[in-house]
């Protein structure tokens, strides 16, 4: 028996060696650059993958929407999978409505699966009838999550590789998703003075179908979201690449204690957690912004930073960023730890660093700017000489160079000893 669970096992290890590596190749697929033509992109509109009773026990057809690389063209033999989920508070918008659909075709023209994701909306008016909204919601996402497993290899769907996103109360139900479970929802039931939420709705993980599919969620792609606090636990904690307002009033960034029986945590907050206790996050903030941010033409700035940073967690080679600033992508180059190529003759070195950086090939006059982790800036001066002397902590930053004569502008990933 040993010896055929170590055979198991290395055949297991170099699948997932072989499946990584498809995923970190030196093409531009699942990077800021679009890799296939709008032509080359199917979409599968209308796709029932359930049925369930609304909140007026209505029962109501429950349809999501595919957008990939065409079969045909994309050879790739699995292909990573993200789903998205609408805003519109569990009372309005539709698969169809706001960023999503612009969001998913980004996503399939950098080689992703996506799904757009209907659920059902609408509640009585009161805090528990908000909370049994979420709840049918969360169920609905696992209900077609369990359909996209059941029927992945249709589209090539790598079920190693899923992921799930969304925008405002989108982004609560896929939070939900990863941290929610039975017990928590039922414990909050009971102190509004009812039965078990599950008694009343039905179980979190079997409504909506009859499948019984398994699945892991590898990342998350949070757009103004937040949690409940009680319902984030540490042994469950995943990637998480965010967007949030500052000045957001109706999702707070932080926290919100105006449920009387739970509370919120918002999209820094997430981040911290995830910071402490060592798992890669990405918090994006606009410190003007209130709810909802980089939208409509901007939104394609979030497809190339959460795709740039679902490779890097394909790839293992996350690193965690809070900023301030709308930093371009840069994941299409090779981040080599040894030289960065920008053109034939453009070479940054060495990298990590010690004390100083060479940049060879460009002339002129150069702005730099070096931001830290955190996306503080900690370093900013335009020069014309080759080597720049710093004096950093040792860690991670991010280098943008600015050259005025041509205005391009490149970014890297640069290491401190």
């Amino acid at each position: 028996m040993t010896t055929k669970i170590l055979i198991l096992t290395k055949v297991l290890f170099l699948f997932i060696i072989k499946v990584n590596g498809q995923y970190c190749t030196s093409d531009t697929r699942y990077t800021e650059v679009q890799y296939f033509k709008s032509t080359e992109i199917t979409i599968g509109s209308n796709i029932q993958y359930g049925m369930a009773l609304d909140h007026t026990l209505t029962s109501d057809s429950l349809l999501l929407d595919f957008y990939y690389p065409n079969l045909g063209i994309d050879l790739s033999p699995k292909r990573p999978f993200i789903m998205l989920f609408h805003g519109g508070g569990f009372t309005s918008g539709n698969k169809q409505g706001g960023d999503i659909v612009d969001l998913c075709v980004q996503f399939a023209l950098r080689g992703f699966v996506c799904a757009s994701v209907s659920y059902r909306l609408g509640f009585l008016f009161s805090e528990y009838g908000q909370f049994k909204a979420r709840y049918r919601a969360i169920q609905d996402g696992h209900a077609a999550m369990r359909y996209v497993v059941n029927n992945a290899n249709a589209l090539r769907i790598d079920t190693n590789w899923l992921f799930v996103g969304g925008q405002s109360a989108g982004s609560l139900l896929a939070l939900g998703m990863v941290y929610a479970d039975q017990a928590e929802l039922d414990s909050v039931s009971l102190l509004y003075g009812v039965t078990p939420i599950s008694e009343e709705l039905g179980n979190l993980y079997s409504s909506g179908n009859s499948l019984n599919n398994t699945y892991s969620i590898r990342g998350i792609f949070n757009n103004w979201g937040a949690a409940a606090k009680n319902e984030v636990d540490i042994v469950e904690l995943v990637p998480t690449i965010a967007f949030h307002g500052e000045l957001d009033q109706t999702v707070m960034i932080d926290s919100s204690n105006s449920f009387m029986h739970y509370s919120l945590i918002g999209s820094r907050t997430i981040h911290n957690e995830l910071i402490a206790n060592k798992i890669c996050s990405e918090l994006t903030v606009e410190a003007n912004g209130g709810h909802g941010i980089y939208r409509n033409a901007s939104s394609i700035f979030r497809v190339q930073r959460a795709s740039c940073f679902f490779k890097s967690v394909f790839c293992n080679s996350c690193s965690s960023l809070y900023t301030t600033d709308s930093i371009p992508s840069n994941c299409s180059r090779s981040l080599s730890v040894d030289e960065q190529n920008f053109g034939v003759n453009f070479k940054i070195y060495p990298n990590p660093i010690e004390n100083s950086f060479t940049i060879e090939g460009l002339d002129g006059i150069l702005d730099l700017s070096l931001y830290n982790c955190f996306g503080q800036l900690v370093y900013s001066e335009e020069i014309l000489k080759d080597e720049v002397q710093l004096d950093l902590q040792p860690g991670i930053y991010f280098l943008k160079i600015s050259h005025i004569d041509s205005d391009k502008t490149y970014i890297t990933k640069l290491i401190k000893n």
